[in-house]
C-alpha cells in the first residue's frame, strides 16, 4: 500500500471516530429537548378546548334542531350562512351545532358505528335523527363545527384527523360512559351535537351533551 494510501485510511479511521464521539443519542420521546420542536399531540389540543371553552361555545352557537329541518325544508345549503359551519373556512363539508330533545326509539350500542335512534320533540319533517354512540364515529363533526380551530393550524391532514379522532376519544369518555345504554330506550334525552350534512333523510349527530330525563 502506498504512503498516501495509508495516510488517507488513517484519517477516515480518525473521522470515523470523531463522528461516533460527537453524536448525541437523543431517546425517543425526547427530541424536542435537541430540535426545540414540540411534538404534536392531539389529545392535548382537544381536552384544552374541551375543558376551557367547549361548554360555553356549543351552547352559544347550538340552534334548535327543529327549527333548523324547518328552516331548511331539504336543503340546509339555504341555511348554511345563517347557522352552518364549513370544514375548510367557506367551503368543504357542511355542519351545524344543533339542541333539542326526544324520545329514544333503539340502542344500537353492539355495532362498532353505534347509534341512538330517537323521535325528535318538534319535527315536523320526515327526517330521520341519531345520536352517534361510537366506538367508531362516522365524519368529523364536532372538530369540523368549532370554529376557534382550524386545519391551517396543522401541518398535514394526518395530524388534522388525529384532532377529530381526539375529540370522538374524550366524547366516549366523558359523555357516553356516563349512560347506561342498556336501559335507555323510551326515555326522554336532551343533547347538544354536532352534524355534517351527508344524507337530506338522516342525520348523525355527535353529541357534546347528553342527559337523560
Amino acid at each position: 500500500m502506498s504512503k498516501s494510501r495509508i495516510v488517507g485510511a488513517v484519517i477516515a479511521v480518525f473521522v470515523v471516530i470523531y463522528a461516533a464521539l460527537s453524536a448525541t443519542v437523543v431517546k425517543e420521546g425526547q427530541e424536542a429537548t435537541l430540535t426545540g420542536e414540540v411534538a404534536f399531540d392531539p389529545t392535548t389540543v382537544a381536552t384544552k378546548f374541551w375543558e376551557e371553552k367547549s361548554a360555553e361555545y356549543f351552547e352559544a352557537n347550538a340552534v334548535d334542531l327543529a327549527q333548523l329541518l324547518t328552516e331548511a325544508n331539504g336543503d340546509f345549503s339555504s341555511v348554511a350562512a345563517k347557522y352552518g359551519h364549513y370544514s375548510m373556512g367557506d367551503q368543504g363539508e357542511l355542519s351545524f351545532i344543533v339542541k333539542g330533545t326526544g324520545t329514544v326509539d333503539s340502542v344500537k350500542n353492539k355495532l362498532r358505528s353505534g347509534y341512538i335512534a330517537f323521535t325528535l320533540d318538534g319535527n315536523l319533517t320526515d327526517v330521520k335523527t341519531r345520536l352517534q354512540i361510537g366506538p367508531v364515529y362516522k365524519g368529523s363533526a364536532v372538530r369540523d363545527s368549532i370554529s376557534l380551530i382550524s386545519y391551517k393550524d396543522y401541518k398535514n391532514q394526518i395530524e388534522w384527523a388525529e384532532v377529530s379522532v381526539a375529540f370522538h376519544n374524550l366524547i366516549t369518555k366523558e359523555i357516553l360512559s356516563q349512560i347506561d345504554m342498556n336501559t335507555l330506550e323510551g326515555k326522554k334525552i336532551e343533547f347538544i351535537g354536532c352534524f355534517t350534512v351527508a344524507r337530506a333523510d338522516l342525520l348523525q349527530i355527535t353529541p357534546v351533551k347528553l342527559s337523560v330525563k
